[in-house]
């Protein structure tokens, strides 16, 4: 059948490198590839107008054409939907050789190639916190919960200034859900980052908002640590990331504790919340 295509055959076609892909009257020029995740791969991308972007592809595993497509709309949908200052921008989306295309800004780097010993983490923690969780908040407030938040998903945009400004966006929405549609079944998350309700929900509540805010209390630990910490399982129900925050010389070891509790009901509930406990640290 016609609209049972199946990816594994010619029908799917990756961009190569120097290709040019017309869309709508608009030229976009592929470049190297510079990612490849669970859902997709991603590439350098420019248009006519000098924008740098990249070009993000899903790729298919073992699906029909109508599962690809009704992915690829729902990642479109969410991406549409929120559009926010501090979440990578959407400039395009479309259908090109049965291979499907998001276009979207592109960023100099990401939270993670900033992260090292020598790093200024206690400097730059309460820019970088106010920039994500302000993205973590309208994203609540669609309804949706991101689940995958960590460094490598934090983008850095260096727009040109004097001085230089920095902007930091949250990205990949690609295994965001609405939070009333979140059970195991749809739950995709990195072995070192599993928040304590994913391994142990009977005893520490169920995978939800709060599950963004410890991750994003993982991610500001990094911060503060000048390196991402790896956590086993038993490590995780143990309560080490917490430990680890609470044993810090940092004045905002104990915000990122309290984001860091493994019972989801004892967790700081909200991003606002989260951002006025590390403002009101700040003023002192």
């Amino acid at each position: 059948m016609a609209g049972l295509l199946n990816f594994q055959s010619p029908q799917f076609v990756r961009p190569e490198f120097g290709e040019t892909i017309v869309y709508n009257g608009m030229e976009y020029f592929i470049g190297s590839r510079i990612g490849r995740g669970y859902f997709g791969e991603v590439y350098h991308c420019w248009d006519e107008w000098g924008n740098e972007l990249v070009a993000k592809i899903l790729v298919p595993r073992n699906q029909t054409y109508e599962d690809v497509r009704e992915q690829w709309l729902e990642e479109l949908n969410k991406l549409v939907l929120l559009r926010h200052p501090n979440i990578t921008f959407i400039y395009a989306a479309f259908e090109y050789r049965h291979t499907f295309y998001l276009i979207m800004e592109r960023c100099d780097s990401t939270l993670e190639d900033h992260i090292k010993p020598s790093f200024q983490g206690e400097d730059a923690l309460v820019y970088i916190a106010r920039e994500i969780l302000q993205g973590v908040d309208f994203i609540h407030d669609t309804g949706y919960v991101h689940k995958d938040i960590h460094p490598g998903n934090i983008f850095v945009k260096i727009m040109p200034s004097d001085p230089p400004l920095v902007s930091i966006k949250i990205g990949d929405l690609g295994i965001s859900n609405l939070e009333g549609n979140i059970d195991f079944l749809n739950t995709r998350l990195a072995a070192w980052m599993l928040p304590p309700e994913y391994l142990n929900p009977e005893q520490y509540g169920r995978v939800g908002k709060q599950t963004d805010i410890y991750h994003t209390a993982l991610l500001l630990l990094s911060v503060l640590l000048g390196y991402i910490p790896q956590f086993t399982h038993q490590e995780i129900l143990d309560g080490k990331p917490r430990h680890i925050a609470e044993s810090l010389s940092s004045r905002y070891g104990k915000v990122i504790a309290n984001a860091l509790c493994r019972h989801v009901a004892f967790r700081t509930q909200t991003a606002l919340d989260f951002w006025r406990e590390i403002f009101s640290v700040s003023q002192n």
